[in-house]
């Protein structure tokens, strides 16, 4: 009779990766020092929205391997979406009438 040893899932490289490139995502457009969302650069807004798609892409790839654990890729997914959330937040506080929508 064969015994077969289940295979142990880990954290593996796409999983810190797209943990990685999430929190880098996230700071980049959320906190105040390292912000360059939203500044008037073009340059700056194209490295926000590439480090947006590849993490996206990479946590993707992270959850559909079935040999990693999930956990780190979702988290760095939910973080790679921070520039989709934060024009989210804006149009709702600009809805609301919490911040001006003209000076």
């Amino acid at each position: 009779m064969e015994t077969q040893t289940p295979s142990l899932k880990k954290y593996g490289t796409l999983s810190w990766l797209s943990l990685l490139i999430g929190v880098t995502s996230f700071f980049l457009v959320f906190v105040t020092p390292t912000r360059i969302a939203n500044t008037g650069s073009a340059v700056a807004d194209s490295i926000t929205l590439s480090l947006m798609v590849i993490g996206i892409l990479i946590s993707i790839f992270g959850l559909l391997k079935k040999t990693e654990k999930k956990a780190l890729s979702a988290i760095g997914l939910l973080l790679s979406f921070s520039f989709v959330f934060y024009w989210i937040l804006i149009i709702a506080l600009l809805v609301t009438g919490q911040i001006p929508f003209a000076p």
